[in-house]
């Protein structure tokens, strides 16, 4: 699986991973976590060359903007606490022309679609129900809404939960 996420700044990244880790010290889970980003679309055994070539053009001008990330989110279906950013319109339009250069490639999840996408920053994944409460509890204590920056998109291959970089592009200053 190929994954095209954006990344953030060396600020927002380290407060995402210091999130990471308070949320799998009262998880006790023992995966590592991916580097702090931003899901941008996935895909099922695309080339990352070809990826890369479909949006190289309009990435390579994109400049880097301010996110702020104002609170804490969960999806009930994976069990998944995030960090959620303000949805601006410089993030709707990074995932919208995404989402045109590689439309032509198959096997986008229906939920990284622009109508169906929810900004989000994943702190920890795959917890239990009964556990859903104190880990809400235990985030909500070190959660404070912080500012960060866009830094770059790349694409990732996911394999048995460890992510390969495959290619990464610098968003300009």
């Amino acid at each position: 699986m190929q994954v095209i996420v954006l990344r953030l700044d060396y600020h927002a990244s380290n407060i995402l991973e210091q999130l990471q880790q308070q949320a799998q010290s009262a998880s006790l889970k023992q995966e590592a976590a991916l580097p702090p980003h931003i899901t941008l679309q996935t895909f099922n055994q695309t080339n990352p060359i070809d990826l890369k070539k479909a949006v190289e053009q309009w990435a390579g001008q994109t400049k880097q903007f301010s996110l702020s990330f104002a609170s804490l989110g969960f999806f009930k279906q994976q069990g998944c606490f995030y960090a959620s950013p303000i949805y601006t319109k410089p993030l709707a339009q990074l995932h919208e022309a995404l989402n045109l250069s590689t439309r032509e490639f198959t096997g986008q999840k229906n939920y990284y679609m622009p109508e169906h996408w929810v900004p989000h920053s994943t702190i920890i994944n795959n917890i239990a129900p009964p556990f859903w409460g104190p880990m809400f509890a235990r985030l909500s204590m070190e959660f404070e809404p912080f500012e960060g920056k866009t830094a770059a998109i790349e694409c990732w291959s996911l394999v048995h939960g460890k992510a390969q970089t495959e290619w990464s592009i610098f968003l300009s200053e």
